[in-house]
């Protein structure tokens, strides 16, 4: 009689390790049995001019895309407008920001300046997945990205909590899925609540963010690259990368999807 229960036990036992074998492939199945029901019950639909997206689940249509506003030529320093061809701007070659270089493929203008305010305080999430898939769209066109993992700009504790989401770290999954790169999660942190940087000059920027992020000692690879949706004047960028150099990382790239130009960029 004593012997039952082991045998039961065993039996169980080797039925939850078979279990836990075979649930990723399950699970695989499932998952993408699930999104091509959702995909073919659910069209795309261009956000834009509400033509036909690009499948799978795609809502930007190929035409609205190759309308997006391009941001070239650019520093490959801070991804700054260039009037003609250049390798950096005169700012670049006056300071030497801690990011080693910036790729930002478009301009913040219309529709762009639409999307990213949608996303960021009308609590659209979804648009996240046009703006990491153009953007990964275009930094494939310069070839496969030479960082090992991306690391989104965070959002203080308190304010991914009123949003319910960080919008850089959205961006970032999405890009990364198609780049073929991890998303670094709770590496980065941002230990003060900060203002809000758009609503800051330029001027004021540096001050605001200076010594507000910490990384985790340890917990990043060599070369990485910051995601964030705008680049305005790279304050937070610099910080970040300072932080992240700290920490162990020898390259630091910065990436958002639009770069702020004119009087946007300097306010």
């Amino acid at each position: 009689m004593p012997s039952a229960p082991r045998a039961h036990v065993s039996t169980v036992a080797q039925y939850s390790n078979a279990l836990k074998a075979c649930q990723p492939s399950l699970l695989r199945q499932v998952y993408g049995t699930s999104k091509s029901l959702i995909h073919g019950l659910f069209p795309a639909t261009c956000l834009l001019c509400l033509d036909p997206g690009q499948p799978p689940a795609l809502d930007l249509c190929r035409d609205c895309e190759d309308d997006l506003p391009r941001n070239a030529p650019a520093c490959a320093g801070c991804a700054s407008p260039l009037p003609g061809s250049g390798a950096a701007c005169v700012h670049c070659a006056q300071r030497n920001p801690a990011f080693d270089a910036a790729f930002v493929p478009y301009r913040y203008e219309f529709p762009l300046v639409e999307l990213i305010h949608r996303l960021k305080y009308g609590g659209q999430v979804a648009i996240a997945r046009i703006l990491g898939t153009v953007f990964a769209h275009r930094l494939l066109e310069r070839g496969a990205p030479a960082v090992d993992a991306l690391v989104p700009v965070p959002l203080h504790a308190a304010r991914e909590a009123h949003r319910g989401y960080n919008q850089a770290w959205e961006v970032a999954r999405f890009a990364g899925e198609i780049i073929g790169v991890p998303v670094l999660d709770r590496v980065a942190l941002r230990m003060r609540a900060t203002e809000e940087q758009a609503a800051l000059p330029a001027s004021v920027r540096r001050v605001n963010v200076r010594d507000a992020f910490e990384v985790l000692t340890g917990c990043v690879p060599p070369a990485v690259a910051i995601v964030d949706d705008v680049l305005t004047t790279g304050s937070t960028a610099d910080a970040l990368a300072g932080a992240l150099k700290r920490a162990g990382c020898r390259r630091v790239e910065a990436w958002a999807v639009a770069r702020a130009v004119g009087e946007t960029a300097q306010r």
